[in-house]
This record gives structure tokens, sequence and C-alpha cells, in this order.
């Protein structure tokens, strides 16, 4: 995220003809580039030094920005381009001095080969007012601090207070990616890309100890290297291309081990929890596309097989070395899937007016992971007795799809399609289970600049048979319906309008889209839920100086579910409501004074979830609702001192207050039976403002004429 960074460096370049800034000419430095570049015949370099500032220390505007403390920051970012004879280079840099910098350069010879590479860094920033009592020690563990005095709740934690330290969770992702191209024939081309991503930071995870628990801020050290590799055939009319993809996790935590804070039985003092296991997934793909004169056919595939694997060694059942426990029926998961994915496309024009598509796609997942009988432990504190098998979940997916349109007239075009899918699993409670859809399209173009588009249609989920058995089997009320396995009645519905009020300098656009999910059959789960979204701007453009715009947004989601207190019928209902409203309005004048440009904007946001529920026991309750309210005005000037040097200012005001009763007011010790982090809502109000020098070089018109163009 950039707001126009500064510094002095551009400064003292504007003085170095020697006469104060506001007389200063630039030096001509339309050589500077061939000075070092001998073989360069073009070039262009934009580069911006700056300073700026914020008032205040932010998570919030922080994260993924760099700018998350108070205090001023510098900053250098930047794009340019060259040619050396017949070859091209462009490179760019965004802030360099930042926590979020971004650094690329790509080039080689247009036609014959490309070379790119790619690095980039971004902070995670989720919250800087936690604090916790637990200290990371070597071999991924978390200790609890000297003279820590175990007990039942936290009101006995008699050594907590003198203890806390803050402890921001945040994280950063570091990215490096290299890319090249090689075209040995007009018709081929090969490609290969690779990329690492690093992840390492803490986050917040549950620490279980029985009937307490812990928020633990968790290290983490991922790292995933991706590599593709591709062989390209191109004709006139068509082309194939083989390629591969790898991707490879790696965590140098595997396993986290903690002390917990709790009094706790014997022997179970440490708790243990497996990270994310490293992992690896491979696949190869055939793809094509052929265009014949018949009906001006295109017929286009993709078929490709992968196969994920996981084979990292298992922690032990528990910890505790005073538990009886048996030994592990292996040592390794040896998890292992295998992936099918095939699609066909064929799209026509039998009629001069009318096009039609049909299209097949599969997707494929075979978990081949080996069954054995694992016996469940309980929070490393005893052993359950229960015999419990992992479950190698598969399923098959097989979509048909139809599409027509026809023009009606010059303006008027009517359409539609239908969608099959039908879907196959195992060891689940809805074996199979198929959708129709079907959905209807007019659109009306009066004229070129005005365009109303409307669509709208229904779906229809249906199981079949749930098996009930199977559900009670592992524990479930057998009336439950999962949202996902359950019949579903949809009706859906869309709006678009764009384009220009007639004889006026006015655009607009609106859209909307409506959907409506009914679960007639599901007596315990979601039993409905809709979701309305409105979204419209309007820009008016006074001269070619003066522009002004609005925009505003409207989302409303409601849902209603079943359950039971029981494990029987329905004796209580929830009913969940979420709003989100934003609203902006801005202008931007160009020259409201010498070679000055100006700009004003200003946003708003605000979202709500309202949570209600009745139940036959405790009648009518509700939530606190879970509010966010936010704002921003940015004020843009910029002045463009010469062909070569523009000067910018910017500044912006950000709010933003949230209420989460999961949040407010809960300190580290408030809730008896849980240690949390203390880690408060966000609410902020801060300034930012920050001052630009950017600095031009090279360019077609500073080129061509050999030197200075003011």
């Amino acid at each position: 995220m950039t707001y126009v960074p500064a510094s002095a460096v551009a400064v003292l370049a504007g003085l170095a003809a020697g006469t104060p800034l506001a007389a200063a000419e630039p030096p001509d430095t339309s050589s500077w580039v061939c000075q070092y570049c001998p073989f360069a015949t073009g070039h262009r370099a934009d580069v911006t030094a700056g300073a700026s500032y914020v008032s205040d220390d932010s998570a919030w505007f922080g994260d993924a920005s760099g700018y998350d403390q108070q205090g001023a920051y510098l900053d250098v970012q930047g794009n340019g381009s060259s040619v050396f004879d017949s070859r091209e280079l462009e490179w760019q840099i965004e802030d360099v001095a930042l926590d979020a910098r971004h650094l690329a350069v790509a080039g080689g010879r247009p036609g014959r080969y490309e070379l790119s590479l790619d690095y980039r860094e971004l902070p995670r920033h989720v919250f800087d007012t936690s604090e916790t009592v637990f200290v990371e020690i070597p071999g991924d563990g978390l200790a609890l601090p000297a003279g820590w005095v175990r007990a039942p709740t936290t009101g006995g934690f008699t050594a907590l207070e003198n203890t806390l330290v803050e402890r921001d969770i945040a994280s950063e992702r570091n990215t490096l990616a290299f890319g090249a191209e090689y075209f040995p024939h007009p018709h081929w081309r090969l490609s290969a890309d690779y990329r690492r991503r690093e992840r390492d930071g803490l986050r917040s995870v549950g620490g279980p100890s029985f009937t307490q628990s812990s928020l633990l801020p968790a290290p983490f050290d991922y790292a995933t290297d991706e590599a593709e590799a591709g062989l390209r055939y191109s004709l006139a009319r068509g082309w194939v291309e083989l390629s591969y993809f790898g991707s490879f996790f790696q965590n140098t935590h595997p396993g986290l081990a903690w002390e917990t804070p709790f009094t706790s039985a014997p022997g179970s003092e440490t708790g243990v929890q497996a990270r994310p296991p490293d992992n690896a997934f491979q696949q190869l793909a055939l793809a094509g596309a052929r265009r014949f004169d018949v009906y001006d056919t295109v017929v286009a595939f993709n078929v490709a097989g992968g196969r994920a694997e996981q084979e990292d060694v298992l922690l032990p059942y528990a910890s505790n070395p005073l538990l009886a426990q048996a030994p592990l029926p292996r040592q390794r998961l040896d998890g292992r899937i295998d992936t099918t994915e095939a699609a066909l496309t064929l799209s026509a024009r039998p009629l001069a007016k009318g096009r039609v598509s049909l299209s097949w796609r599969l997707d494929d997942k075979d978990n081949r992971t080996p069954v054995e009988t694992w016996t469940r432990i309980i929070v490393d504190t005893f052993n359950s007795g229960d015999p419990e098998q992992n479950v190698p979940y598969s399923y098959r997916r097989n979509t048909l799809e139809a599409e027509a349109r026809y023009d009606l007239s010059r303006s008027l075009t009517l359409g539609g399609g239908v969608e099959r899918l039908d879907t196959d699993r195992d060891h689940q409670a809805v074996a199979s289970q198929t959708e129709d859809s079907g959905w209807a399209l007019l659109e009306w173009r009066p004229n070129s600049l005005f365009e109303i588009r409307t669509r709208g249609g229904t779906a229809e989920r249906d199981i079949g048979e749930y098996d009930e058995n199977l559900a009670a089997a592992a524990g479930q009320n057998p009336l439950l319906r999962k949202y996902n396995l359950a019949y579903r009645y949809r009706r859906f519905g869309e709006l678009d309008v764009s384009g220009a009020l007639p004889e006026t300098p006015v655009l607009l656009s609106l859209d909307v889209t409506y959907a409506e999910d009914e679960y007639t059959k599901s007596l315990l789960g979601l039993t409905e839920g809709d979701d309305l979204r409105i979204a419209g701007d309007l820009s008016f453009t006074l001269n070619e100086r003066r522009y002004f715009y609005v925009h505003g947004g409207y989302e409303r989601i409601d849902s209603e579910q079943r359950g039971s207190e029981s494990f029987g019928l329905p004796d209580w209902s929830a009913g969940i409501s979420d709003r989100f409203v934003s609203a902006g309005a801005g202008m931007r004048f160009r020259q409201i004074a010498d070679n000055m440009d100006f700009t004003l904007d200003y946003t708003y946001a605000a979202g709500r979830t309202e949570i209600a529920t009745h139940s036959s026991s405790g009648g009518f309750s509700t939530f606190p609702d879970l509010v966010t309210d936010m704002s921003s005005l940015c004020l843009e000037l910029d002045w463009t001192r010469s062909a070569r040097l523009s000067i910018g200012a910017h500044l912006r005001w950000d709010t933003i207050d949230m209420d989460d009763w999961a949040l407010d007011g809960v300190a580290p010790d408030t809730v008896p039976v849980l240690l949390s982090l203390g880690a408060e809502p966000w609410d902020y109000d801060l300034l930012f403002f920050g001052i630009g020098f950017t600095w031009r070089v090279g360019g077609e018109e500073e080129t061509a004429s050999g030197g200075e163009d003011r």
C-alpha cells in the first residue's frame, strides 16, 4: 500500500543548478543512462523519493502496508525501461524502505526469449494489543514463566499480572519468483516458472487442557516451493500445450508443545498438538483448442492427472509419560490422493444471429490413504478406549452445461442455459446428489453508450437419500442435515445497468444481485438464507479539468437454522442477519493553479451482525451486535514543476471502530477457564502525511528533442 512517499533526495537534485528550488531548472539528464549503458538506444525512468509520517500505532493501518507504527518513514520507488539493440529491459521498485517492498525486473529479446525476476514482502498485522505469559523455547515449545502458580481457574493465577508481556499477533510473507520463456520457433514456446513463498510469525491457536483452554501465541514458519513448466505449439487455428505443476510445502515446526497454566492431572502438565505436515502435489496436464470453419466452431479440451502425498512422521498419541498408550499402527500416514480433471467445450454459431456452447467437466479426487484403527487419547489426559478409523473421503463431480444466445434485433439479445451437476461421495451421509439449474438472459443496447442486462433462474439440488445410520454412527443427530449435503432450492437474479445519459456528461452504473435458498427438507440445520447486493456509481465531468463522482453499496445476508438441545426434534432456532453499507464521493481538479492538480476522496463503510436465538428452555435472547465502522478522507496535491520533476503531497485521515463481544472487555483472566491473549477490537483514529518528489529521465519526447522539452 503506497501513499505518495517522499524524501529530501529529489530536493537536492532540484537544487543541482545552484539556484533555489522555485527557480531551478533541472539539468539535462537525457544521456545519463546512455553514459553507463552504451548499447542502450532508448530509456525511460520515473523515480520517486519521499518521506511520510503516521500519527499512531495501528495493526489495522499497517496490515499489508508496513505503516504499523507511529513515526516517520523513508521510501523510494520507481519504474523504468531501456532498449539495448534488439533487447528490452523493464524494472519496477515499490516501497523499498518499508516492510511491504516489491522489486521486479523483466527483459529479453521480443519474440525470442523473456526472463523475469520478482520479489515481494507482505507484512500481516492482526493484533497489536495482545499479551501473553508464554515464552518461546527451543524445540518448538512454549513455556510458562518462572514462578508461575497453577490454579483450576484464571482467578487463581497470582503471577499473571507480573508476567504478562506484549506480543503482537503478526507475520511476514516473502515471495521470490523466477520466470522464463523461450521461442525456438514461431510455432513453439517453452516456459518455466519457479516461486518460493515463505511465511513466518505468530498466530493465535487454541491449546485445550480438557475443561480449560489457553490461547497460544504459536510460532509458525512455512515454506512453499512451486514449479511450473510448459511446452506450447501454436498454429493460426489452434494450439496444444503440455504442462507440469508441482507444489511442495515444508513446515519448520511440525508440532507445538506448551506448558498448561491450569492445574492438571499428573503427567499432563504439557500439551502437544500437530501442525500442518509437509506435503507435495504434482500434476501433468494437456490442453488445447482448435477453430473450424464450419459454423465458426471452436473446440477446447483439458485433461490433467495429479497426486498429493503426505509422509511426515506422526507424533505419538500423547505426551503424558504416565498414560498407558498403545503404539501407533503406523509411523507415517502415507497419505495419498490421486486427482483427475478433464474438460471439453464446444462453441459454434449455427445461425447468423445465434451462438451455442456445450461443455463437460470432470473433477475426481480419489483418496488412497491407508485405513488404520487408532486409539483416541483425550487432550493428553486419559485414554477414551474408543477405537476409531481414519476416513479416506473421496468424490467425483460431473458437470454438463449448455448455453445459447440469439440476437432478436440489433439492440436486443435473448439467451439462456441449463446445467446439471452430479456428485458421488464415499463415506458420507449422502452418497450421491444431483443439482439442476437453468437461467434466462436478456440484454438491451439501445445505443453504443447504454446497456441493460438482466439474468435470472432457479437451481434445485436433490440428494436422493440421507443415510441416517452413518450420521448416528459418527455421533450426530440423525435429523441433522449438513447444508452442503441437504436438499436445496435456489432462486437467483441479476440486473446490470451501465452507460451515459443522453447529451449529458453523466456516467452511471448499477449492479443488483439476489439469491434465495430454501432447505425445506431439513428438520435440523440451515433452513433458509438469502443474499441481496446493490452497488452503483455516478460520475459527472464538468469539463476536461473538473470531475466529480459518488458511489455506494449495500449487502444483506440473512439465514435461519434449527437445532436440538435434547438430541431429538428441534427445540431451538437462531437467526443471523448481516448488513454492510459503503459509500464514497470525490472530486478531481486539474490545473487548479499553475501545473497543479487536486484530488479529494471520502469513503465510508459499516457492517453490523445481529444474532438472535429462541429455545424452549431459555426463551428469546440476543447476542450483542457485532459492529464495524470505518471512514477515510484523502487529499492529494500534485505539482508538475517541469517535464522531469513533479512534487506530490498526500494527507489522509482514517478511523475504524469495532464492537466485538468476543473481544470487548475480555482480559487474559476474564473467562475463568480460558487464559486469553487479551486482544482488543480495532479502534484507531490516525493521520497519515506524505510528501514526494518524482524525477523523470528519458522518454520519447525528451529523447527525440535531445534534451529539455520545457
